[in-house]
């Protein structure tokens, strides 16, 4: 999951963007309400972490836009204000939730995966599936339902099948795989999106799923099955 955190207080922004990745995210940094409304409009991130007080535009303003042109990111909001009227006026805007500061990083991971299967149509054991594929989003553990072979993926393998399998049936390009996955300032060239590619695969044959990832000459790569 590639989480977005718009938040101006740099301290903050770095320490959970490091708490996130340690956590096993990919995490990135906005620093004022501008900047986090034209990434966010990137369509790349799956949730976004967004303070209220910013710089340039406030948060609720980033939040009305993001909404008004029906992007559905779920989007918490993080922000020292208690009142009542605030929550409100965050959730009437469509925020998914809202975490008031100070908060403890577990509270904050625990808000994540709530919005995360609510949003992304996980089930409560945290498993996300595509016809009898099954990937287990904590211990990313790759399973089918119709046998008990299991086998664990590694961090890219898991982030390129997890956003494969939010988007099955859907062709995925080079590009957006690759921005996706190692973020628009790297250096991974196109042939890691075949490499990585090749190596799910595999592991999608070993636990004997019927769904496959199938090649678009020219394009990319689409995960045929629906997502249950």
């Amino acid at each position: 999951m590639k989480i977005l955190i718009v938040e101006d207080e740099r301290g903050l922004r770095e320490a959970l963007i490091k708490s996130l990745t340690d956590e096993g995210y990919m995490a990135e940094g906005a620093e004022d309400g501008e900047i986090g409304l034209d990434m966010i409009e990137t369509g790349v991130y799956d949730l976004v972490l967004l303070d209220i007080m910013l710089p340039k535009m406030s948060g609720f303003e980033v939040l009305s836009k993001v909404r008004a042109k029906k992007t559905d990111v779920p989007i918490i909001l993080l922000t020292a204000r208690t009142q009542l009227d605030d929550k409100i006026t965050g959730m009437d805007k469509g925020a998914d939730d809202y975490l008031t500061k100070p908060f403890e990083m577990e509270e904050l991971f625990a808000r994540i995966r709530m919005v995360s299967r609510r949003a992304h149509k996980v089930s409560v054991d945290n498993t996300l599936s595509v016809g009898n594929l099954m990937l287990n989003v904590q211990t990313y553990e790759l399973s089918c339902s119709d046998n008990i072979k299991t086998v664990r993926l590694g961090t890219k393998e898991f982030q390129l099948l997890e956003y494969m399998m939010h988007n099955a049936g859907i062709v995925l390009s080079r590009e957006q795989i690759t921005e996706k996955i190692w973020g628009f300032d790297s250096e991974a060239e196109y042939n890691n999106v075949d490499v990585y590619i090749s190596f799910v695969r595999k592991k999608i044959k070993f636990v004997g799923a019927n769904v496959t990832i199938m090649s678009v000459r020219n394009v990319g790569y689409a995960l045929n099955g629906e997502k249950l």
